[in-house]
């Protein structure tokens, strides 16, 4: 593994892309609301512009499994959550890479579109969250449906996962209030990973170190795929698609490095451990049953002090 790189001198990893650079090609966060989208029948297009629809065709063409893996990775982050409501009894939560809503989808009272607060609440309707985007669109079109919505416990805000102090601490919303730092968080890494070159042990030290004991970390990322196979070629597909991107440069995992990430670092892994995306989303629901590509899921709790 190579060493972490120095945060700040990443451009464009792992920081924030200017507007110009969002709106003048595809960016990951827009081509995954279109693919997820597909992949779920969500029909969304709020956010999503025609460069987006003409790479994402190109990598349903190309890479069709990838699709099938943000769906699942959808599942991952849906079970993840549950996990950290239901069994850890937490109540407050940050979505970190918060995508494009989803939808408008038909609800009991109207069409309302999804974010990642939805999926939380249908575990907790009283939760809050904290959504952190790495894009000016969706972060804008989220903070449009949450107002819309008139979630009072919910806000949005753009920053790069790196910077792991800023939104933890700051004042969110018209009612200005903050996360509770006294108690745990449930925080989520879904994507992440793929997307940072170089070892990311440090990143999660200090995510470690700025959680509370008992909080709860679930990362999603894609693997790596044995050289010459299937996989490993619409690995390298989806990369050469990625490359016209704001995001160049992809990254994945192995079980093994996955693993090392928590090892010595304070974090104690739930079962079933690093496991494949597949295993976490059973049961796949049939309509978006289909190749996928390689993919990790980890959650993980932060041992006490």
């Amino acid at each position: 593994m190579t060493p972490t790189p120095d945060p700040y001198s990443l451009t464009p990893h792992g920081t924030v892309p200017d507007q110009a650079a969002e709106l003048n090609q595809a960016t990951v966060g827009r081509l995954n609301g279109v693919l997820l989208s597909t992949a779920l029948k969500a029909d969304t297009t709020m956010g999503i512009y025609p460069v987006d629809r003409t790479l994402a065709a190109r990598i349903e063409d190309d890479v069709p499994g990838y699709g099938v893996s943000l769906a699942a990775q959808r599942m991952f982050l849906d079970k993840a959550l549950e996990f950290m409501a239901k069994d850890r009894g937490i109540d407050q939560f940050v979505i970190l890479r918060a995508g494009l809503p989803l939808g408008p989808k038909k609800t009991e009272k109207e069409e309302e579109e999804e974010t990642e607060h939805s999926l939380v609440q249908t575990h907790l309707p009283a939760a809050t969250t904290l959504l952190v985007a790495r894009e000016t669109v969706p972060c804008a079109h989220q903070t449009l449906v949450l107002e819309r919505q008139e979630q009072a416990r919910a806000a949005t805000v753009l920053a790069p996962v790196h910077d792991v102090h800023g939104p933890l601490h700051a004042l969110h919303g018209p009612e200005n209030w903050s996360l509770d730092l006294g108690k745990p968080v449930g925080l989520t890494m879904v994507g992440d990973p793929a997307h940072w070159p170089g070892d990311v042990t440090d990143l999660m030290r200090a995510y470690h170190e700025e959680l509370p004991p008992g909080s709860v970390i679930g990362v999603n990322t894609l693997g790596t795929a044995p050289p010459g196979s299937a996989a490993a070629a619409a690995l390298d597909d989806l990369a050469r698609h990625l490359a016209f991107t704001p995001e160049p440069q992809l990254t994945p995992r192995s079980q093994a490095e996955v693993e090392s990430w928590f090892d010595g670092t304070g974090w104690t892994l739930e079962p079933p451990g690093v496991a494949p995306g597949s295993q976490w989303a059973r049961p796949q629901p049939a309509d978006i049953a289909g190749p996928e590509l390689p993919a990790w899921g980890a959650v993980a709790t932060r041992d006490a002090s």
